[in-house]
């Protein structure tokens, strides 16, 4: 990745990036999000991994040459810089059609999520910053995968693009501030990565009553979710446009995913039978927090007929099988983000089973085939293996696939939340690293 030669570059070792072509706007943009943007670097056809190693030698000995003139000459300053100060104004022949300029240019420039956007005048904006009780130039915190300075100012501006409302602004900033703390450093190398990971929010606490946030079939479009899509729509703007999360700069998905409109949800406190998720993170019942997590995917688990706790709970443990587990460390485990419906959570509670309690049985249940789970990264050849993991290249493919191997290491890796209406269906999300629970009430007015 370009962000590593950033870091050998800053130890004082020359070092030039080989960059497949696809990559070359990502490398601009992360040199200059890292503090780097005179590196240099050098551009092939392909990306190395899953490339016939032919093809990885004869690409490489293409730019051989090249490699070694950046090496031995005095590099040259490139211009990467970004405008973050300009203004922009648009005048039509009516308030509409200046309106569709606007949102015309800002597509071109690739500034908004492809669906019409508000204008941010001096008026909308200032009235959102109404909002909170910070003032237009604080600085809540740096935003990745880019880094941009996320000041009160820019977040309200892109909430008014969302078409938010003043009173969404706290639980916007406690957003934004969560991000900034995932993983230690927002898990940049997740978010740039060519697969499809998207943060997910979930507000908890008094203020999902107050603003209207749905907490029962809370994913989808329409009326009820208003609140959740207009919460989760700003966050993403704020993501793009001071986090320079951009497709094909520094958000270099494959395929891409509709999780990417990033979804805002409220936790169902009123129907769970246990504590609500901010509690277990450390607030009290009556104040208000944004939790985020990163999530990898998502599964729909069905149960057509199981009336016990463990029936349920095994079912859905099942459910959580889907997906892979890493070899390329010591533990290798992963998360899971359990959205279990009142249907199921009034069961497990009602019998017997506390939240921790229903985690373990998840965990413990939670079982699959290694040779299933590791069948994305095979084990011959250069593979990136762990030396904790190099037992399993004695084994033969029918040992693999009937040897059984948690998918999770620990209940610390299971988070479940009571969202949804009626009926046994569970939503599961692959998720990690650990989500980040902010505070709301400190943004208040």
């Amino acid at each position: 990745m370009c962000y590593d030669m950033i870091e050998i570059e800053k130890a004082g070792i020359p070092a030039i990036p080989i960059v497949s072509g696809r990559f070359n706007e990502d490398a601009i943009a992360s040199s200059r999000a890292f503090g780097m943007p005179d590196l240099q670097w050098v551009v092939v056809p392909r990306i190395y991994r899953n490339l016939e190693p032919e093809l990885c030698e004869s690409q490489t000995a293409d730019v051989i040459d090249e490699i070694v003139a950046l090496l031995t000459s005095t590099s040259a300053e490139r211009d990467s810089s970004v405008d973050t100060e300009s203004r922009r104004s648009y005048e039509g022949d009516d308030r509409h059609d200046a309106i569709l300029k606007m949102n015309d240019d800002f597509l071109s420039d690739d500034l908004g999520d492809g669906f019409m956007l508000h204008p941010a005048t001096d008026e909308a904006v200032a009235a959102m910053i109404e909002g909170t009780c910070l003032a237009a130039d604080f600085e809540v915190c740096d935003m990745p995968p880019g880094f941009g300075i996320a000041t009160v100012e820019k977040i309200a501006i892109n909430a008014v693009m969302a078409g938010a409302k003043p009173e969404h602004m706290p639980v916007i900033i406690a957003s934004v501030k969560a991000l900034s703390l995932i993983g230690g450093s927002g898990g940049k190398s997740l978010l740039m990565s060519t697969s499809p990971q998207a943060p997910l929010l979930m507000v908890n606490g008094p203020i999902t009553r107050e603003l209207g946030f749905n907490p029962k079939s809370a994913l989808g479009p329409g009326r009820d979710n208003h609140v959740n899509t207009i919460v989760g729509r700003a966050f993403a703007l704020c993501f793009r446009n001071i986090g320079y999360w951009y497709p094909g700069h520094m958000d270099m998905d494959t395929i891409g995913t509709t999780r990417k409109f990033i979804q805002c949800v409220a936790e169902n406190e009123e129907m769970s039978p246990w504590d609500a998720f901010h509690v277990d993170r450390g607030f009290s019942r009556d104040e208000s927090a944004v939790s985020l997590f990163i999530t990898d995917g998502e599964l729909d688990v069905q149960d057509q007929g199981n009336t016990t706790a463990e029936g349920l709970l095994k079912n859905l443990a099942y459910g959580c099988t889907f997906g892979t587990r890493s070899i390329q460390g010591v533990g290798g485990g992963v998360q899971r983000l359990i959205f279990m419906p009142p249907d199921v959570a009034a069961i497990v509670g009602k019998q017997e089973f506390s939240k921790k309690l229903a985690r373990e049985f998840i965990v413990q249940h939670a079982v699959g085939s290694m040779g299933k789970m590791i069948a994305y990264m095979p084990l011959e050849g250069e593979a990136r293996v762990s030396e904790h993991w190099d037992w399993l290249r004695n084994m033969s493919e029918q040992q693999l696939l009937d040897m059984s191997i948690p998918v999770m290491d620990s209940a610390d890796d299971c988070y479940i939340v009571v969202i949804g209406a009626d009926r046994a269906k569970t939503a599961v999300f692959p998720s990690g690293p650990a989500p980040v629970t902010v505070g709301v009430d400190e943004f208040r007015p």
